[in-house]
């Protein structure tokens, strides 16, 4: 099975309080974007990855997502995996966790094992606090760690421009630099109305993002970033996760087109993208 394991963006990401665990509480708008990995998936008689680029052990996501799957559909078999990465790691794009998400789905289907929905929630969650949403995907409102979801509709159409930084952000360091910033708290409910309203000018004054603070101490490419995406007329934009990678939305074509020129020889990473309604789509056996 041949499958695109799409990219996300956090519209909005707030984040509104800390476990006792440790781990953060969240409230966020994930959407899928047409930037996407490229995996092939075929039974086989144990696990295997072939990925040129980043590790292929234990440690990759989508390794973990097939031990995991075969453990709790008690089948005994395998997976010949080939990746082919698209999608940046340290960008807060969600690569390894779109794999992951794939992935599942993949086995679950070529295997017969009909596990349900929330028995693939289940697996997801112990690889990843976003991997469920990467099980269907489109947009939706994430809470809690990232495993409450609920559905929203974008009717804003939006293009987006992608520039990544040489510089990565990893998560765990962002989280860290977090607290020792001022807090930013955007409302997600209000971004999440202006959304399904289609009103962009709304959702350009709603939209934000908790960790950017943390991510431009990290990275201070990001706020240059920033500052040049509006500098070449966009208007929206921002970081999407932890970072590194911003995006921007540009009301005229042809001021995107000039950005997207202008950017190209100068960042490690700049595409463009549109909005996904799945998380992952089949294209072929």
């Amino acid at each position: 099975m041949k499958l695109e394991a799409f990219a996300k963006l956090n519209l909005s990401l707030a984040v509104t309080g800390r476990r006792a665990d440790g781990m953060h509480e969240l409230d966020m708008l994930m959407q899928n974007i047409s930037l996407a990995d490229e995996l092939e998936i075929f039974p086989a008689d144990a696990v295997s990855l072939q990925c040129e680029g980043i590790p292929a052990d234990e440690s990759n996501t989508a390794v973990k997502a097939a031990r995991l799957f075969f453990e709790a559909a008690g089948i005994r078999g395998g997976a010949r995996m080939t990746l082919k990465k698209h999608i940046p790691a340290q960008a807060g794009l969600g690569g390894g966790s779109s794999d992951a998400g794939a992935v599942l789905n993949a086995l679950n289907e070529i295997y017969g094992a009909g596990l349900s929905q929330e028995q693939l929630k289940e697996i997801a969650a112990r690889i990843g606090a976003d991997v469920p949403f990467f099980l269907k995907g489109g947009c939706m409102r994430a809470r809690g760690i990232g495993e409450i979801l609920s559905p929203v509709r974008n009717a804003c159409d939006f293009s987006y421009l992608l520039v990544k930084p040489e510089g990565g952000v990893m998560t765990g360091p962002a989280y860290a630099k977090y607290h020792d910033l001022p807090a930013v708290t955007p409302d997600i409910g209000t971004a999440a109305a202006a959304l399904e309203a289609g009103d962009r000018e709304a959702y350009f004054n709603a939209a934000g993002n908790s960790l950017l603070p943390a991510g431009a101490a990290l990275c201070p490419e990001v706020g240059t970033l920033l500052e040049e995406c509006m500098e070449y007329g966009a208007s929206f934009a921002m970081m999407t996760g932890s970072g590194s990678c911003v995006f921007a939305v540009f009301s005229d074509a042809a001021e995107e087109e000039r950005a997207y020129a202008a950017f190209l020889g100068r960042y490690a990473f700049c595409v463009r993208a549109r909005n996904t309604k799945e998380a992952f789509r089949v294209i072929g056996p």
